[in-house]
């Protein structure tokens, strides 16, 4: 509750929720988010007990550390996302064009290998991470995901079945951790990324997916209105983001202004090329004829060259 205006605000401010919600006051502080956020407390508390309140706090927060943990293990195991690709001018482009000529059957190549896959490339990796690594370990941890949701099903719902020693019960617990621990092991393997951080997360990729199993079975722990009564949030929450936020979102913003910045800079160097470059042919052709001609070449290029 106490930190929900300034989400609200950073939200706001991105364009994911409506922009009203990121005005301040005179003095730095985001008035219209604080009074949506208390509003909104006030409102649930008067329609829901105590009990109903804390079990949607709890269920939203073991899922936004599922979430966190997920995406710790994703990220590690993605290549360097720090590189920028260095932006080359027409001329050093037109001179690396034979030199991308002569790698083109490589990077085919290295193409091809890299969309398929085999169980030697899961099993003995690359030292270094790649794209088709980085989409294993996504494929990897959604099925860890699926896995520790159905042994947290099992162990909550099916403990009289798990306690008489039922054949089907132990026998699918036992294939779920089997599993388990073959996913874990299957991305300790994969190459992890080589950036640097002030902080890494010890113990990849068992503590992260310890965290998913105890938050997940925490969350199966629940009632079910608090899952019907979260659904719903969440429903509501997709509606505004796909209706609205998905839309105004600044996030993919500065990448389309770069990508036209970038588009615009070839053209205005041609332009600024094709002034200069005409001209510059006709002082070496009036050389020949006359001196006059030569004279008047050197102003118009040195004129031309000036206004690019």
């Amino acid at each position: 509750m106490f930190p929900l205006p300034r989400i609200l605000f950073a939200m706001a401010r991105d364009g994911l929720l409506f922009r009203f919600l990121a005005k301040v006051s005179k003095r730095q502080s985001p008035v219209a988010a604080t009074l949506t956020a208390g509003c909104i407390s006030a409102l649930m508390a008067f329609l829901f007990d105590l009990k109903a309140l804390v079990d949607m706090m709890s269920i939203g927060t073991l899922l936004a550390y599922s979430l966190v943990a997920a995406c710790v293990l994703i990220l590690r195991y993605q290549p360097s996302l720090n590189y920028e690709q260095p932006q080359y001018s027409t001329e050093k482009e037109a001179l690396a064009g034979s030199e991308r000529e002569s790698t083109a059957s490589d990077s085919q190549m290295s193409m091809l290998q890299g969309h398929s896959f085999s169980l030697l490339t899961l099993i003995n990796p690359s030292s270094l991470p790649t794209e088709q690594s980085a989409t294993m370990v996504s494929f990897l941890v959604g099925l860890l995901g699926f896995l520790v949701c159905g042994l947290s099903i099992l162990t909550t719902y099916g403990i009289n079945f798990l306690a008489n020693l039922e054949p089907w019960s132990v026998g699918l617990l036992a294939a779920l951790v089997v599993l388990l621990a073959i996913i874990i092991l299957a991305i300790w393997r994969q190459p992890q990324s080589q950036q640097k951080v002030a902080f890494m997360v010890p113990f990849l990729p068992l503590l992260p997916s310890f965290s998913i199993l105890v938050n997940v079975y925490l969350m199966v722990q629940l009632s079910g209105d608090t899952w019907v009564r979260f659904s719903i949030w969440m429903a509501l929450g997709f509606f505004i983001y796909f209706a609205y936020g998905i839309r105004h979102s600044t996030e993919g913003r500065p990448r389309e202004e770069d990508e036209d910045s970038l588009g615009g800079h070839p053209e205005d160097d041609d332009g600024c090329w094709g002034k200069s470059a005409t001209p510059e042919k006709d002082p070496l052709r009036g050389l020949s004829e006359n001196e006059h001609s030569s004279e008047s070449a050197h102003f118009i290029t040195s004129e031309r060259t000036s206004e690019c």
